[in-house]
């Protein structure tokens, strides 16, 4: 990701990168969500994702850190939630 204006990259790599991934609330999504993270880091800690329910307990937001190598890693992941039919929305 390049700042527009200053030409400055706005993320240096590698790093920890906080995907944010809703969806609806099932048994499977979040393992689900997790195999398609570890495509890109396959030693994603499920111990520090955090999770928030909707208030009708449909819906699960999920916060997830992924190190990432290059912009193409987030890219990548972005890609494979948006295949997802059950993500709503990834930020």
């Amino acid at each position: 990701m390049i700042n527009p204006e200053t030409k400055e990259p706005l993320v240096e790599f590698p790093t920890h990168f906080l995907f944010k991934v809703t969806g609806l609330n099932t048994e499977e999504f979040e393992n689900d969500i997790v195999e398609i993270l570890k495509q890109v880091d396959p030693k994603i800690d499920g111990s520090k994702i955090k999770r928030l329910m909707s208030k009708s307990d449909k819906y699960i937001s999920l916060s997830i850190d992924v190190w990432v190598e290059t912009q193409e890693d987030i890219d990548q992941v972005y890609a494979l939630l948006k295949a997802e039919e059950r993500v709503l929305w990834a930020l």
